[in-house]
């Protein structure tokens, strides 16, 4: 036995378990959410074919470095791939996104939509994150509100 050192006490056997494992999860944040869509800059493009139907899409692109003074993060590439990878798991974004697609495909066909779907696609070019919104919706005439076919 050491004279410096106490005995080591035998290693107490485990009697309760956790019932429950812990993670943390890191998403984009609902007020992040709203600046970068409220910030990015829009480009739209459609048209309603023969058989009534709208084709069309919307990119979005989030530059990181025009909105940096907003941020907390260090608005690099690491960032933007970090950033672009949580948008891709995260369904609110996807949805916020569309929203706003239909917005602009509403504008774009003059038109109320309806049996719209939308289909949304994420890349990264250095500190700019773009998100591809492809917007499909039937958008035959239909009647105004209160007015019967």
């Amino acid at each position: 036995m050491d004279p410096i050192r106490p005995p080591r006490r035998p290693m107490a056997a485990a009697r309760r378990i956790s019932l429950f494992r812990r993670r943390i999860v890191e998403t984009v944040s609902p007020a992040a959410v709203e600046v970068l869509i409220a910030r990015a800059a829009r480009i739209s493009e459609g048209q309603v074919a023969r058989d009534g139907r709208y084709y069309g899409s919307t990119m979005l692109t989030i530059d990181l470095e025009r909105i940096q003074d907003q941020l907390s993060e260090v608005c690099d590439v690491a960032t933007a791939t970090r950033l672009a990878r949580l948008i891709e798991q995260q369904p609110e974004v996807h949805e916020a996104a569309a929203r706003l697609a239909l917005q602009e495909a509403r504008r774009v066909a003059g038109r109320r939509l309806r049996r719209v779907e939308a289909d949304v696609r994420v890349r990264t070019e250095g500190v700019r994150v773009f998100i591809d919104v492809d917007v499909e919706a039937d958008a035959s005439l239909l009647p105004a509100a209160g007015q019967k076919r």
